[in-house]
């Protein structure tokens, strides 16, 4: 295909694509020619790929050389479009059945005379997995549906990951469905501490139960940190504001330990000035 004019390759990587759209087994007839692509001088360009060997002329057109060593047949991609529609269909009935509620059928029961039972309801019996039932949203508290899946290991409120001053949010976490890794480092417990500074503890909580996906819950706290950075913060005089003091920021920690080290060093206070020498 080196050697093709660019007429002549368009043509037939045009021809490839359209004989398979149309499922025609790499055939072309002359009519047909004009509808694969728009190139000068059609025919000619034609008898150059049959000339190069890609194309077979026959009665009525060409037939694209080794179609089918590339390419399906047209009767397998019928049979397969026809399987797969097969297999939708069967799909949609099954779980157009499983949506559907099941009619209570009313029996007499045998000691109805005796205890004054008349009838009984009786359930379906399957042989299968239990079909979980999707709560409404009203019947819900807060209208939020817990995860489906188990709380992942390490996910209690108790968990060794969780750092002592998130205790309570812990807790509130788990009681509301929020099961999580606690696996925390350094960065993380800093971020903690900035959420709980600034944010109630059942405003964070809030946002977490909004933010929950229970058909593809997350697990990690990490998450939910980053959901908390673009939570707004409480004003101060908020009557459910924080009520211990914020917490420095890195820079003024790492400041408050170099004073505190020169302090050792030189047995004077970190806030007493030097004083200035000659």
């Amino acid at each position: 295909m080196a050697t093709l004019t660019d007429r002549a390759f368009r043509l037939h990587v045009s021809a490839l694509c359209w004989c398979a759209a149309n499922l025609t087994d790499g055939r072309v007839r002359d009519t047909e020619l004009r509808l694969v692509a728009h190139v000068r001088g059609m025919t000619a360009t034609a008898r150059q790929l049959e000339a190069a060997g890609l194309w077979e002329r026959v009665e009525d057109g060409w037939v694209l050389h080794d179609f089918h060593d590339y390419q399906p047949t047209a009767d397998h991609v019928r049979a397969e479009r026809e399987r797969n529609a097969a297999r939708q269909k069967r799909y949609r009935e099954k779980k157009t059945a499983d949506s559907a509620p099941a009619e209570p059928s009313v029996e007499p029961t045998r000691n109805a005379g005796s205890n004054g039972v008349t009838a009984a309801v009786s359930r379906p019996v399957t042989n299968g997995a239990p079909t979980r039932t999707r709560p409404v949203p009203g019947s819900i508290p807060g209208g939020i549906e817990p995860s489906p899946l188990p709380p992942p290991e390490g996910a209690r409120a108790d968990a060794p990951g969780v750092p002592p001053f998130a205790q309570a949010l812990a807790e509130q976490l788990a009681a509301a469905g929020c099961h999580l890794q606690w696996r925390t480092d350094s960065a993380d417990q800093e971020a903690l501490r900035r959420h709980l500074d600034r944010v109630p503890v059942a405003r964070l909580v809030d946002a977490a139960r909004r933010a929950w996906n229970p058909a593809n819950p997350p697990r990690s706290i990490r998450y939910l940190i980053k959901v908390w950075d673009g939570t707004p913060g409480t004003p101060a005089d908020a009557p459910d504001a924080p009520a211990h003091a914020p917490v420095p920021d890195m820079f003024d920690r790492a400041m408050a330990r170099a004073r505190a080290r020169m302090a050792g060093t030189h047995g004077t206070s970190p806030d007493t000035p030097k004083a200035l020498t000659a």
